[in-house]
Parts: structure tokens; sequence; C-alpha cells
């Protein structure tokens, strides 16, 4: 049975072999029995049976009363599968041709093809991803480089996927953010005085077998700055990375978030940075106090002084900004 142009069962079989007879599932007698039993079923034409209650009697030797809508047994099993799994290709199976993948949301095998260091380089295929975002930038921002924090984020290990794709997932935010730059793949810090510029930070993605884990330096001091999300779990799918991307970018990079919160408590931030904090301030409580330390706060920009009301839209906000009188 062809499960995928030029895939055929035996490239399958063989594949199955390679990973029921690895270290990783040495002493996971159950995850072998699961993989062998969907693996099989499907290559058989039956993927239409591979249901949470058939897996449960046939694999698990649960009774015919077995209900897997209140006995979450093998979503249970089936997380751990993907998770020993994603361990086994980022380890002892890192140069298998084929790879088995049980996507979130069913338990039906899928077959991977994956291209040999001999037909093309997996750092260069990183390579062509992040260059797509090498002058992505949210052009309201593009004049503000000196007073706004910069985030560098550094390029992983080229056999990281994970890490890979959640850079990627982050870059997306270039044109979204206002608070925060992203610096492009290819840019290097500044330096003032030998020392990197104050306002520049470095993002670390590391993958350590399902764990993704993050870390957020302040370049000049060398300080870790504390985040939120800074671990993920995951079986390697990259609309999950995408979404914890997502969640990790409005915690952090956004006026609200870690680099803000570290500039102000170290006295980094700029009279920019002061006001865009004001105004957003503003907009949230809509009181007097928060209005008055506004409004002052944008009089002191030559843009914006002559303004009878308050401007609340943060892109328009940066624009008219120049520096301070």
């Amino acid at each position: 049975m062809l499960t995928e142009t030029g895939i055929d069962s035996g490239q399958v079989s063989e594949a199955l072999q390679r990973v029921l007879r690895s270290r990783t599932f040495a002493r996971s007698e159950r995850l072998r029995s699961f993989l062998k039993f969907i693996v099989e079923m499907e290559q058989l034409g039956l993927s239409h049976q591979l249901k949470g209650y058939t897996i449960g009697i046939d694999v698990f030797s649960r009774n015919h009363g077995f209900d897997p809508g209140t006995d979450p047994l093998v979503r249970v099993q089936a997380g751990k599968l993907r998770k020993l799994l994603n361990q086994f290709y980022a380890d002892e199976g890192r140069d298998d041709p084929l790879r088995i993948r049980i996507p979130l949301g069913g338990y039906v095998p899928v077959y991977d093809r994956v291209a040999s260091s001999a037909d093309i380089s997996h750092g260069r295929d990183l390579d062509l991803i992040e260059t797509t975002f090498a002058e992505v930038e949210n052009p309201a921002l593009a004049g503000d480089r000196a007073s706004l924090p910069r985030l560098f984020i550094r390029r992983p290990d080229g056999d990281d996927l994970i890490a890979s794709i959640f850079v990627n997932a982050t870059r997306l935010w270039s044109t979204r953010l206002w608070a925060v730059c992203i610096a492009g793949p290819n840019e290097k810090p500044s330096f003032e005085g030998g020392a990197p510029h104050p306002l520049h930070f470095e993002l670390k993605a590391h993958c350590l077998g399902t764990t993704l884990k993050l870390g957020l330096r302040h370049l000049r001091s060398g300080s870790e700055v504390p985040i939120s999300m800074s671990v993920c779990e995951t079986d390697g799918d990259s609309l999950e990375i995408g979404a914890f991307a997502n969640g990790f970018a409005g915690a952090n990079l956004t006026l609200p978030g870690s680099i803000y919160r570290f500039c102000h408590k170290n006295e980094l931030s700029t009279g920019q940075m002061k006001c865009l904090d004001a105004t957003y301030r503003y907009t949230l409580e809509r009181t007097d106090e928060t209005y008055i330390s506004a409004r002052r706060s944008q009089q002191q920009w030559a843009g914006l002084a002559q303004s009878s009301e308050i401007i609340t839209e943060m892109t328009r906000l940066i624009a008219l900004s120049s520096p301070l009188r």
C-alpha cells in the first residue's frame, strides 16, 4: 500500500522496526505495542478503525464496556507516544530517511520523508526560511531603533527544528509589534563606548527532547530577564508551537511585557518608552490621573506638543514622535 507518493509498505515497515528496536523505546512495551498496532492497521487499509474504543480494547485490553469519552487512557498514551517519537527522531533516529508521525486529534499515523544530508543541507533550509524575515519590520518603528528596545533572536542549531519553528513564528510578529523592534536574522547588535546598546536584548530557544526552553538576556549587563512562558512541552506540531510563540510574544514583547518591566525597573526606559507606557495605561484605566500623566508625557514631544487631544493610536503616536525638545 502506498501511504504517500514514493513511499511503499516496505519502507514503512523498516521505519517502524527502527523505532521498535531503539533504545528510546526499549523500556516502553506499552507504547511499542501501540505504535505497532496503529501502523499495521493503517498499512492494511483499516485506518477508519483507529478509534479510541478499538485501541483501548485491542492494545490496552480494556473490556467491551470501555468508554474513551470518560476514560482518557488512549488519549494520554497517544500523547506519550508522540513525545517519545519526537525524542527518538531528535536523537537516535535523527538520520532516518522516513519518519512516523501521529498528528494531533487522531490516531492514524502519517509518514514524512526527510531529505538526507547528501541531497540538501538542513541548515541551508533554515537559512532560506529565515531570509524571508530578514528585512521585515513594522514601518512605524523604522526611525526608532535607538529609543525602543531591540530584540535579537539567536539562530538555533541547524538540527533543532522545533526551536527553528518557534523562531520563525516569533519573527512573524515583526510587523505587529510597536513597542519592541525585532532585529533581522543577519543584523548585529550595536555598541556604545565598547558596550552593547542599553536597549538591546537577546532571545535564545533550544529544544531538549520534547521540551522547548527559552531564555531572554539583556546584552549590556548580561542579566537574565525574567519571562513568562519560558518552557513548552511539545510533540513537534508546528501549529501548536506557533500558538505558543504568539502567547510568548504577547506576554513578553508588548508594553505590559517582560522587556518593558525590566527596563522600567533598571531605569533604562527612554522618554518615548515612558510616553508609550503612560498612554497605554490611560487607554486601560481612563482615569483623570492617567489622562494627566499621558497628556504631560505626550506634550514633551515636538510632534505632539500642539495637539489638543491625547493620541491613543500607538502606531500614529510613534510616527509623530521625535527626539525630546
